[in-house]
C-alpha cells in the first residue's frame, strides 16, 4: 500500500499495489464535486508535472456548463481512480442535425492503470449518454484500438496545408463581389459562432457544443475574418500571425470555411495582401480539401493535424429518417458494449430518407464498427472483413454502399 497527496487537491490517493482489489463504483458528480478529482488527473495525463494545475481555476470553467456535461468518475472504495466526461452536442449526420454526446477528459491514475476501469466507466458513460437522447458519439481517441472495443469507428482527422504566399499575388488584382470583416475573436465570438453554424449546415460530420465555454483572453488569440455574400454569411477564416521580425511572420489559419469559390479566393486574396509581412502560410482544413487544386505554383505541403476522431453510432433506433440512398439489406448487429442495439434489423432507403426497423432474423453479421463506418460513411463495407467487422457478398456490399453512399465528415469541434 502507498499513498499521494494531491498538492493543491486535498485529496488522499491510497491504493494497494498487488492482486487485492476493492469494490468499486461509478459516481456522476456536479462541476463542483468534478474539480479536484478531475484536475488532478489530467493535470497528471496530459501536462508537465509538478505542480498540477489549479482546481478553483478547472472548477470556475466549467461552472457555466453545470448540467450540460456529465462527470462521472470510477472509485475503488473510496478513492477515486479513473474519470470520463461527455458534453452534448449537435451534429450533422448526411445532411441532417442530430444528437451527439463528445467524449473527453478519460484519465486514470497511474497506479490504477491496466484494470480495466477505462473500459467499465465508458461502458457505463455510453449507456448514461443514450438515456440522455444521444444517438452518437465522438471523440478524440489515446489508442484507437481501445476505443474500437468500445465500437468506435476510424474517421478522418485535419490535414494542414502549407503553401507558397507569393504564388497567390496575381488574386490581388480581382475585383470580389464578397464582404469581408476583421475582428479579434474575443470582441465578437458571437461572429464566430453564426458563421460556424452556417457551416454546419452543409457539412457532413460537422459537431458544435450545445453550450460554449466562455471566450478566454489566454485561450482564444485569434483574428476572425467572415465573408458575407448576398447578404448571407459565407466563410469564416480563423488566423494568428507569429513571429520577432515583421517580415517573416507566420501565418496560421486554423480555421477556413467558405460556403462559394468567391468567397474561398476572397480568403486567399486576403492572405496575399500578407506577402510582405509573413513568409510561412499554413491553412488547417478538412480532410475533405483538395488545395492543390485551388492556384498555381502553391508548392502544397500536406500533412496531418493532431489527432484523428473516431465515431460510434450509439442507438440505431435514432438512425431513422437521416438521408439515405437506394437499396436495403438486413444483418444481425453485433454490440457487446451496447446491448440494446443488439439483434436483427432491416436498413431500408424510403423516398431519401433511411428506415430501421427490427426483423425476425438476418444470416449476415455486422460489427457496431462496421455499422458506424457506414453511418459516417468513410470506409467501404469491402474493409470490414479484414478489420473483424463481417464479410458480406457483393451483392449485400453494393447495398450497403448504395444505402450509405461514401462520404468524407469533419468533426469541427477539438476536445
Amino acid at each position: 500500500m502507498y499513498e499521494i497527496f494531491g498538492s493543491q487537491t486535498k485529496i488522499r490517493y491510497t491504493f494497494f499495489i498487488g492482486k487485492h482489489q476493492m469494490k468499486t463504483t461509478i459516481k456522476s458528480l456536479s462541476s463542483s464535486e468534478a474539480a479536484p478529482i478531475f484536475n488532478w488527473l489530467l493535470s497528471y495525463a496530459f501536462t508537465s508535472t509538478p505542480p498540477v494545475g489549479e482546481a478553483e481555476k478547472f472548477a470556475e470553467r466549467n461552472r457555466h456548463v453545470e448540467g450540460y456535461t456529465n462527470f462521472v468518475v470510477l472509485y475503488e472504495g473510496d478513492t477515486p481512480s479513473a474519470s470520463a466526461a461527455a458534453g452534448p452536442m449537435t451534429q450533422n449526420i448526411r445532411g441532417g442535425l442530430v444528437d451527439m454526446a463528445g467524449v473527453f477528459m478519460v484519465v486514470s491514475h497511474p497506479s490504477q492503470r491496466h484494470k480495466g476501469y477505462s473500459f467499465k466507466l465508458l461502458s457505463e458513460l455510453l449507456k448514461q449518454m443514450r438515456e440522455r437522447g444521444n444517438g452518437f458519439t465522438c471523440l478524440y481517441p489515446f489508442r484507437e484500438s481501445f476505443y474500437e472495443r468500445l465500437g468506435y469507428a476510424n474517421l478522418p482527422g485535419m490535414i494542414k496545408a502549407e503553401i507558397n504566399i507569393h504564388a497567390l499575388k496575381p488574386l490581388l488584382k480581382h475585383t470580389f463581389q464578397t464582404k469581408l470583416e476583421l475582428a479579434e475573436f474575443i470582441q465578437q465570438p458571437q461572429r464566430y459562432y453564426d458563421s460556424v453554424k452556417r457551416f454546419q449546415q452543409h457539412t457532413h460530420g460537422m459537431a458544435t457544443f450545445k453550450k460554449n465555454y466562455p471566450p478566454d483572453p489566454e485561450r482564444h488569440k485569434a483574428w476572425v475574418l467572415t465573408s458575407e455574400r448576398d447578404g448571407q454569411p459565407d466563410g469564416m477564416l480563423v488566423y494568428h500571425l507569429q513571429g520577432e521580425s515583421p517580415t517573416q511572420f507566420k501565418f496560421n489559419a486554423t480555421r477556413f470555411y467558405s460556403l462559394s469559390s468567391e468567397t474561398r479566393y476572397h480568403f486567399l486574396e486576403w492572405i496575399a495582401r500578407h506577402i510582405d509581412q509573413a513568409n510561412e502560410v499554413n491553412i488547417n482544413l478538412p480532410a475533405f480539401e483538395q488545395p492543390a487544386g485551388w492556384y498555381s505554383d502553391l508548392k502544397v505541403k500536406i500533412s496531418t493535424h493532431g489527432l484523428a476522431p473516431m465515431g460510434r453510432v450509439l442507438d440505431i433506433e435514432k438512425l431513422n429518417g437521416l438521408n439515405a440512398g437506394e437499396g436495403s439489406f438486413s444483418v444481425r448487429i453485433i454490440d457487446p458494449t451496447c446491448a440494446w442495439n443488439e439483434g436483427s434489423w432491416r436498413f431500408e432507403g424510403q423516398s431519401g430518407k433511411l428506415s430501421v426497423s427490427r426483423t425476425k432474423q438476418a444470416e449476415d453479421h455486422l460489427a457496431i464498427q462496421g455499422l458506424s463506418a457506414l453511418v459516417y460513411g468513410c470506409i467501404p463495407p469491402s474493409r470490414f472483413k479484414f478489420r473483424g467487422w463481417g464479410a458480406f457478398s457483393a451483392d449485400v456490399e453494393h447495398s450497403m454502399q448504395s444505402l450509405f453512399p461514401p462520404a468524407i465528415p469533419y468533426l469541427h469541434e477539438y476536445f
